[in-house]
């Protein structure tokens, strides 16, 4: 699940979509400072709500805050201000704003998810869990958030939990795509490649050129020992995906299983001059050549990436490994006790 993770994040499309919902359904809950301005504000409310669907998200938030310098309660404004500053990379900002919204408002909901959607995005997947809980709690998961929740709990691992969430939603016919795509994603993280696989193909026909679906499904072909439609399915990918690091270990497993180990070693060799401070590649270079018993090469690059993290358990551990596998027994047990904190 983890390799692909940098695909998997809540779309902007769906944030737009929930936080309009918040708009329409109180775009008049609030009274403005003073009562002959509340035309001029919700017009421009909506003239900001066009200027984010465009992206001009520093224009839109210029508009957010003269609505909000008006009317500092305005909290459709406040949200809006939020996403616009979000999709800017003001993430600091955008929770500040987010979190300005009040319990009691109509858009503290949309506040709520908001926050959740940025600490996905930070991959801190155990706070977010806990805003939607929060959310849960108050029977205020709509559709949109329980989808949002359901991909939370899978990038955090709790499979059957994320699966059991998801049963509510199976009933939609609006959301029918969307559960079949998450579905399939969540069962194939969770090694349940078989499962998998249909509602993936069903995913992807539906959304072709959706590359976080056309990983997991080139993923589960592969871990379902077809690795000729996994290698097809990767054909799919843009040539920027393609040439990613979550892509190129995928490829690595399928010619590691075929036992083509020098074409793997050349895949990665390429893709770590592209990528030179990605630890992953360089851990499964140094796997490789020690699969190919070419110990001295596999121990340098143990050692080297140990001097710049020495706290790396994983990379001290299989050092350890190698060692062993070399003879050289004195220095593989002092590695395994440093691995053991010992």
């Amino acid at each position: 699940m983890k390799s692909a993770t940098n695909f998997r994040r809540p779309s902007f499309l769906i944030a737009c979509a929930i936080l309009a919902g918040g708009w329409s359904a109180g775009a008049f809950a609030q009274e403005p400072a003073e009562p002959g301005q509340r035309e001029m504000l919700a017009r421009r409310c909506q003239f900001a709500n066009v200027l984010l669907w465009k992206a001009d998200f520093p224009a839109a938030a210029e508009q957010f805050r003269k609505v909000l310098e008006v009317d500092d309660s305005h909290s459709e404004a406040r949200i809006g201000l939020g996403l616009a500053l979000e999709r800017q990379g003001k993430l600091s900002e955008a929770v500040a704003e987010f979190e300005k919204v009040k319990s009691d408002s109509p858009q503290y909901t949309a506040a709520v998810g908001g926050r959740a959607r940025i600490l996905v995005g930070q991959s801190k997947f155990k706070d977010a869990l806990k805003l939607y809980e929060e959310l849960k709690a108050k029977s205020a998961l709509t559709d949109e958030y329980r989808l949002a929740y359901v991909e939370c709990l899978g990038y955090d691992g709790k499979y059957e939990d994320a699966l059991k969430e998801l049963a509510p939603l199976r009933q939609s016919q609006r959301l029918a795509n969307d559960v079949a795509k998450i579905e399939g994603q969540i069962l194939a993280w969770s090694g349940r490649s078989e499962e998998a696989i249909p509602k993936l193909e069903a995913a992807l026909k539906e959304s072709p050129t959706d590359e976080a679906v056309i990983l997991d499904l080139a993923r589960a072909y592969f871990l379902s020992r077809k690795a000729d439609k996994a290698i097809e399915t990767l054909g799919k990918l843009s040539e920027k995906t393609a040439r990613s690091t979550q892509t190129v270990m995928l490829k690595v497993d399928i010619l590691v299983s075929d036992k083509k180990l020098d074409e793997a070693m050349k895949l990665l060799d390429d893709t770590a001059r592209e990528h030179p401070d990605d630890t992953s590649l360089i851990l499964r270079q140094a796997e490789i050549l020690s699969w190919n018993r070419q110990y001295d090469k596999a121990i340098a690059i143990y050692r080297k990436v140990l001097e710049k993290n020495p706290n790396d358990v994983e990379a001290r551990s299989r050092l350890a490994e190698v060692l062993s596998w070399a003879g050289r027994f004195d220095e593989a047990a002092e590695e395994f006790r440093k691995a053991l904190g010992e």
